[in-house]
């Protein structure tokens, strides 16, 4: 494992990343708790733009000077845009961040003394909160095919929460102390990584849309010998699907798409199985019925998101 130059030999500490397409004002107070809540970390923000349409990078041009914009001039997508992001950033730890999500005091600082402090650490987030102060259930074990009942959004898990198979899969949800925590998988709506080393491994992989490439992100790093740790004391508050993937009916129709899709990919990269296997192809069936359950629950009431790609 590479070394880090220590503190207080580097220039800056932490880049971030935020992909952006429509959605200025949850950018701007996204920008606003990175200055407000910085601490002592020296960060470097870059912001990738996916040809937005609404004044969102005017504004961060006129309100954040300090902030590297890359307007692209059209969508590349949210995978894409992380990595054109992550071959800017100039800092040993890089955190992808959402644009709707905000960090608060501390945040940043418990983050980055976390990495300094355990060089086997690949990628560190802290404890994602919903806006109602509730945890969003982020910090998990690769889920197994039981988590199409009790995953972190389904019908059995927001009924039943205290169920045991939901409690082993959600391992960060049912934690009351603040004592960092190794788990499987995280959330790039807040996830830290080793800058050079996401570099190595190609960055994140673009055969996903959105949903569950961080979860595959995490799997790498674990099968290079690094850790996947959770530090709760650092906290992030986060407005699921409210930074433009599920605005409108059309995309929020992608989006339920889209999470079943990367769910299979997910499943098979990190299993590493093919799509003839027995495993794999019993995965893309009962991920096709999910799909197609949920697109028709979206057709019954089309102004609200289901429960793959922003909450109910």
């Amino acid at each position: 494992m590479s070394a880090v130059a220590p503190a207080a030999e580097r220039a800056c500490d932490l880049g971030i990343v935020i992909v952006n397409r429509d959605a200025v004002g949850m950018l701007r107070d996204c920008l606003s708790s990175i200055r407000r809540h910085g601490g002592r970390v020296r960060t470097h923000v870059i912001v990738v733009d996916n040809g937005s349409m609404d004044d969102s990078v005017e504004m961060t041009r006129r309100e954040f000077p300090e902030v590297l914009v890359l307007p692209q001039g059209k969508n590349l997508g949210y995978v894409p845009g992380n990595n054109v992001g992550l071959q800017h950033v100039d800092a040993p730890y890089t955190l992808f961040l959402n644009n709707d999500a905000f960090v608060e005091a501390n945040a940043l600082e418990l983050i980055v003394d976390f990495f300094d402090a355990h060089p086997q650490a690949g990628a560190v987030s802290g404890k994602i909160l919903n806006p109602d102060r509730s945890d969003q259930g982020t910090a998990r074990r690769f889920p197994t095919v039981a988590n199409a009942i009790f995953g972190r959004r389904s019908l059995v898990t927001r009924r039943f929460p205290d169920n045991p198979w939901s409690r082993r899969y959600m391992v960060g949800r049912h934690r009351t102390d603040n004592e960092p925590f190794e788990v499987e998988i995280l959330s790039s709506a807040c996830m830290a990584v080793l800058t050079a080393q996401a570099r190595e491994m190609g960055g994140m992989d673009e055969d996903f849309y959105l949903y569950w490439v961080d979860a595959e992100m995490c799997s790498r790093f674990r099968k290079r010998g690094y850790q996947v740790w959770c530090v709760p004391g650092a906290r992030i508050v986060h407005f699921e699907g409210q930074g433009g993937s599920t605005k409108t009916f059309a995309r929020r129709m992608r989006a339920t798409v889209g999470f079943h899709q990367d769910s299979y990919h997910a499943y098979t990269k990190v299993h590493e199985l093919t799509p003839w296997r027995p495993p794999a192809m019993t995965v893309a069936s009962l991920l096709g019925m999910r799909c197609l359950a949920l697109m028709g629950l979206q057709l019954l009431r089309p102004k609200r998101a289901t429960s793959s790609g922003g909450r109910n």
